[in-house]
């Protein structure tokens, strides 16, 4: 409602793009419960407390799922593309979740050079559209919503021909 300020999800929604690869039993219920929350907050104490216990609970079971699973290369591609698919399409365009997808293609890129499933030379050609993504989302007074998205778009079309 109008004067109710937002509550900041991004990282749920990142936790949502790894559970509908990694735990796809658990995603579903991962994105009802977030929607029950953010419900809740416009109702009562109550309610919120009761729905964010449900939401915590769903969130450990992830904790769980995901503390015992050991991602893919193909896993990581994935989730790579269902953020990169949120973050770079007209509708998710705001500031927060634009600044956690930048970081989660980034860090999930890392990882695939780390663990040596995509040679460091390779992913280095890449580090220019992400940097002009960061360079997009460092300043939230200054947010550019359309470069963001172009480097973004960029780096994981680059990124898919590593698959």
């Amino acid at each position: 409602p109008a004067g109710m300020p937002p509550f900041n999800d991004e990282n749920m929604i990142m936790l949502s793009a790894a559970a509908r690869v990694a735990a796809p039993s658990l995603a579903a219920r991962l994105d009802a419960d977030s929607r029950a929350f953010h419900a809740a907050l416009v109702k009562d104490r109550g309610s919120a407390v009761a729905a964010a216990g449900k939401l915590r609970g769903t969130a450990q079971a992830l904790a769980s799922a995901f503390g015992g699973a050991s991602f893919s290369r193909e896993q990581t591609f994935a989730i790579i593309e269902t953020v990169a698919g949120e973050a770079i399409s007209p509708r998710f365009t705001d500031y927060e979740g634009s600044v956690q997808a930048v970081m989660a293609v980034d860090t999930l890129l890392n990882a695939l050079v780390n663990s040596g499933q995509v040679q460091a030379g390779a992913a280095t050609s890449i580090r220019g559209d992400v940097n002009t993504a960061y360079g997009a989302v460092r300043d939230p007074n200054n947010y550019r919503p359309v470069e963001f998205r172009r480097a973004l778009g960029s780096a994981v079309r680059t990124i898919r021909t590593l698959r």
